[in-house]
This record gives C-alpha cells, structure tokens and sequence, in this order.
C-alpha cells in the first residue's frame, strides 16, 4: 500500500522514472519490429544448360524455366528465405553412335539467406547464397522407342543476384540470376535468368 510519504519520496520517484524508461524502450523495439515482413513471389525465364553436346546430331541449350519463392525479414535487409526452382528440359539426339536421344531437366529446393541492398529509394540489390537439393532427371530413348530413366539426387551450394523494382509498399518487380554448382560429370551445374513479382506483407 503506497502512502502519501512514499509517493513523495525521492526513491519512488527514481523507480517510477525508471520503470517510465524500461516501458518506452520495450514499446519503441515493438513499433520498431512492426515492419518486419514476410513476402512471396514467382519468376519465369531462361534456364542456359551446361550439358555436353559432344556425339549428338542436336542438341538444346535453353530451356524455360520458373522460380517460386517466399521469405521472412529477419532484419530490415536480411531475410531467410526458400525457394523451388525448375530449369526446365533439355533434348538432345539421336546419338550418332547408337541412335538414342536423351532429355535432362532438374528441379530444386533451397535454403539460404536473401541480404538487399536499397538505391537510391528506387530500387534494390539481392545478393543470396544458400544450399540446395537438386533432383537431376535423364530420359534416354533408344533406337527402339524404349524408355529408362536415370535419377539422381545432389546437395549443392545456391547462389543468386538480382534486382527489384517496387510499385507500391505491397508489390514488387524482380529479376535476377541464380546458380547452383553441382558436383559430378557432364557440367550439370543450373542457371536461371528470371522475372517476375513479389507481394509483400
């Protein structure tokens, strides 16, 4: 129970301006924390491919490709984010030794870290990198018309640049290039060259 000598000493006076200080601190880290946001997006564009051509009458060397992202800003320029990619397809063929032809295309997944970089209050920088899951798939066709198909499965660093462009607090253009280093034969290293939107919330 607080008396009138209480309230009117020198050390309640001293806690009640502390405590006044502790609770405008902790409200200023909230309003601060506020813009804080999440944002998802999607790409579409070019996917060159690194695959040998060496033996083949033909042979693709862009497919298309889209990219499905999304995030959560862990810092105003620092965010962890996934992503889903799919470089698309490949043909090549028929072999000139034994007639077969051959498809490749990948999918990934990635985790990693999205740091932007704002330019002049028009637009912003990407820098990313992070690790990957990368499902590798060749379709190979023989002169028979018989099918097999060779899938394997590699864990591979991510990396990735970009550019975006906002409209709105809500609404975002984005282009930008990623890479993913795969290890093995045959240079099946990714890229993808790629626009699209992002929503911010």
């Amino acid at each position: 129970m607080r008396t009138p000598a209480l309230c009117n000493s020198l050390s309640f006076k001293r806690l009640s301006l502390a405590a006044a200080v502790v609770s405008s601190v902790l409200a200023g880290s909230v309003a601060h924390a506020a813009p804080f946001s999440a944002y998802i997006g999607a790409t579409v564009g070019l996917s060159p491919s690194a695959q040998s051509c060496d033996g083949f009458s033909g042979c693709d060397r862009v497919g298309a490709g889209a990219k499905l992202f999304g995030g959560w800003n862990v810092t105003p320029n620092v965010a962890a984010e996934i992503n889903y990619f799919y470089f698309g397809k490949t043909d090549t063929g028929p072999n000139l030794t034994d007639k077969s032809s051959r498809a490749v295309s990948a999918k990934a997944v990635s985790l990693g870290m999205n740091w932007n970089i704002e330019m002049f209050e028009f637009a912003a920088s990407h820098i990313r990198a992070g690790v990957a899951r990368v499902q590798n798939r060749a379709d190979i066709t023989n002169d028979l018309g018989v099918a097999s198909h060779e899938i394997d499965y590699t864990t591979s660093p991510y990396f990735g640049m970009g550019l975006s462009f906002p409209f709105n607090r809500h609404l975002r253009m984005v282009m930008g290039y990623d890479f993913i280093q795969i290890s093995g034969g045959n240079n099946r290293n990714r890229h993808m060259l790629s626009g699209g939107f992002q929503g911010e919330f």
